[in-house]
């Protein structure tokens, strides 16, 4: 899918992740989302809960399915992120939504953490959600889920 100039893009935590670690298999993809994407009139959003979640991941040891960083090196990544893309904070309003999404597609555990990604998304405006895992998200209107090896640069 190509983006077109003026959209709002939500990232997933785990475009951050596969921008950070040069050994995942979309490393260079998810970099590129970060050159290409704002440098062609796209509007990148993270929001609160993907700046916690890559911290957390960022600084969990490497045995234990993280990154192994540095807590400074882990927040200077995160304001490298922010050069490219603005910060969309949590509001009663996105809370209001992720009850309201969870009761609807009956969510519970974990996926509470990828339902609020969405929530804060849709609430922000936000038209596209791009993400590693699109089988992480229900699908709603107003916000399409965009799997990062399907997003095309020209």
């Amino acid at each position: 899918m190509r983006i077109k100039p003026g959209q709002k893009i939500c990232l997933d935590t785990n475009v951050l992740l596969d921008a950070t670690d040069e050994g995942r298999a979309l490393h260079g993809k998810a970099q590129s989302v970060f050159a290409f994407l704002p440098a062609n009139g796209a509007d990148l959003f993270l929001a609160t809960q993907v700046i916690r979640e890559y911290l957390v991941v960022a600084t969990r040891p490497e045995m234990n399915n993280g990154l192994g960083l540095a807590i400074r090196e882990a927040v200077d990544n995160v304001r490298e992120f922010q050069k490219q893309a603005a910060v969309i904070p949590e509001s009663l309003s996105s809370c209001r939504n992720l009850l309201e999404l969870s009761v609807r597609f009956q969510t519970t555990g974990k996926k509470l953490h990828d339902l609020q990604i969405l929530a804060t998304a849709h609430e922000a405006g936000v038209q596209i959600l791009i993400t590693s895992n699109a089988s992480d998200f229900p699908r709603i209107p107003k916000v399409a889920i965009l799997p990062l090896i399907d997003v095309e640069f020209d």
